[in-house]
Formats: structure tokens, C-alpha cells, sequence
């Protein structure tokens, strides 16, 4: 009679658990290796950044302004509201070349080097951006501060457009209310000056006209204070500006804190797997 020995298959899951406890073990035992990684990684991360390159700076502040319809009621949707045209216009091909041709940066250096960000109002999410910073960074401190400037009062002209034709309509609108009062007072001076020379039957008639031109006076002064508070909120409120150009300042070529953040990773990741493998390889060299 033949006997067969039965094949028994390794308990896999079993190798697995005991595989893995004994990593765990390895990292408590050693758990000092991991954090002398991540403290050695941001001490080299910090001293790579300082120790970089030194560049020049500058950020522009930019207001664009909140347009409204043209009775002032109501925000309107266009250019100024837009989150992306900004950044469209400060990168935009156009722009790169022809500051780079005013400042002296070259075109690759300052494509390199420009950035845009949004200042949050602290208003509801749905409401537009106001205040936007752009930023430069270049080799050279005068250099930079031409570009920077140069891109804000690009932007300020992209987006103004409908704040400026607001404003000379009103600034218009306003000489020509002043040019009819001005009329209209000096026809009334001239119809009081009759008044004293004519009969009775003609000072019904003249006294009619000055009642006419005081109404029509009082038409146009309404217009004209209308138009005043208009023109002031094109002004002040939807017309673009540049709130301040900034002067260009030494840095690093490096971010501080990217460096040391990705030094620390790294760090972290080394001294993990040193004290994972830090048995086997004492084995092999006799020193476990």
C-alpha cells in the first residue's frame, strides 16, 4: 500500500501579519531615526534656501474697480469681475514681450518670474475679487521695478474701459449742464433788466419767462447734482487704480517654507527606511 504525502500551502496572510509587526517594532524601537530626519531635512532645507541665489522683488497692488450699470443701481458682470483676467493679461503673450522691451528683463526671465494673487474680501464667496497683488522677480532691482509697475497700469487699462467712457460721459454731462445754467442766469438777468422798462401787459409776459427759465433752472441743477454723485462713483468706486507699485526687495531665489517643507518629506522618508532596514544591514556587517 503507497502513502502520499499531503502538500500543505504556506499560511500567506500569517507571513503577512508577522512581516508587518515587525516593521512596527523596527520603527518603535528605532522612532528616534525618523525625527532626527525630519530635523536634519529642515535644517538643510532652510540653510539651502538662505544660502540661494539672491533675486530682486516687487509687488504691485491693483484695485479694478466694481462697474456698475450706467443709473449706478446695479453691479454688472464684465472684465473687472472676471478672476481670470487678471492673471490673462499680466501672462498674456502681448504683455510679456512689450514689458520686457520697456523694463529691460528679458522675455524668458520675466515670463519666469511673474505671479498674480487675489486678496479675499472677507465677503460672501459668490462676490467678485477687488484687490489683486502681482508680483516680479528678477535679477536686476531697477529691471523689476519697471516691469511691475509697467503690468499694473497694463491691467488697470484692460479693465477700465467702461469706468473710463462712464467717466468723461458725466464729466460731459456736467459742462453741459453748467453751460445751460449759465445761459439760462444770464437771460434772466437780461429779462429783470427789461422788467424795470416795460408796461404792464409786457411784465405779465416777462414775469412768465423768468417763472419758465426758474423752473428750467431748477430741472438742471437736479441733473447736475444727479451727474455729480455718478461721476463720483465712477470715480472712486469703478474705475481701476493702482493702490501701490511697490519697490522691488531682496529674497531668495528659493520659497523658505517649500524648502524646508520638502526637505523635512525627505528627511522624514530616510529615516523611516533607516530604521526598517536598519537590522538587516547591521547583520550583514556584523555590527547587530
Amino acid at each position: 500500500m503507497s502513502t502520499r504525502q499531503e502538500k500543505t500551502e504556506p499560511d500567506l496572510d500569517t507571513e503577512r501579519e508577522v512581516d508587518v509587526g515587525h516593521y512596527l517594532d523596527a520603527l518603535v524601537a528605532r522612532w528616534w531615526l525618523p525625527l532626527v530626519g525630519i530635523v536634519v531635512g529642515v535644517a538643510i532645507g532652510y540653510l539651502l534656501a538662505v544660502g540661494g541665489n539672491q533675486v530682486f522683488k516687487a509687488e504691485a497692488t491693483v484695485y479694478v474697480g466694481t462697474p456698475f450699470s450706467p443709473g449706478g443701481g446695479t453691479p454688472l458682470q464684465g472684465l473687472a469681475t472676471n478672476p481670470n483676467t487678471v492673471a490673462r493679461i499680466a501672462r498674456g503673450q502681448e504683455t510679456i514681450q512689450k514689458v520686457a522691451s520697456e523694463s529691460g528683463m528679458s522675455v524668458r526671465e520675466l515670463r519666469a518670474g511673474v505671479s498674480t494673487r487675489a486678496i479675499k474680501s472677507g465677503l460672501a464667496k459668490t462676490a467678485p475679487n477687488q484687490l489683486y497683488v502681482v508680483s516680479v522677480q528678477g535679477s536686476h532691482k531697477d529691471e523689476v521695478n519697471r516691469a511691475t509697475a509697467a503690468i499694473a497700469e497694463r491691467i488697470v487699462e484692460g479693465v477700465g474701459g467702461y469706468a473710463r467712457l462712464k467717466r468723461k460721459t458725466f464729466r460731459e454731462e456736467l459742462a453741459s449742464d453748467n453751460r445751460q445754467l449759465a445761459a439760462i442766469d444770464q437771460h434772466m438777468d437780461e429779462v429783470q433788466a427789461e422788467m424795470g422798462r416795460a408796461s404792464g401787459t409786457e411784465r405779465l409776459t416777462l414775469a412768465t419767462l423768468l417763472l419758465t427759465a426758474e423752473q428750467r433752472r431748477g430741472t438742471l441743477e437736479q441733473d447736475l447734482l444727479q451727474a455729480r454723485q455718478l461721476l463720483a462713483l465712477a470715480e472712486q468706486v469703478e474705475l481701476p487704480s493702482i493702490l501701490d507699485r511697490g519697490v522691488a526687495t531682496k529674497t531668495t531665489a528659493r520659497s523658505t517654507r517649500n524648502s524646508t517643507a520638502v526637505a523635512g518629506l525627505i528627511g522624514l522618508i530616510l529615516g523611516l527606511l533607516a530604521a526598517l532596514f536598519w537590522e538587516p544591514i547591521a547583520a550583514r556587517t556584523g555590527r547587530r
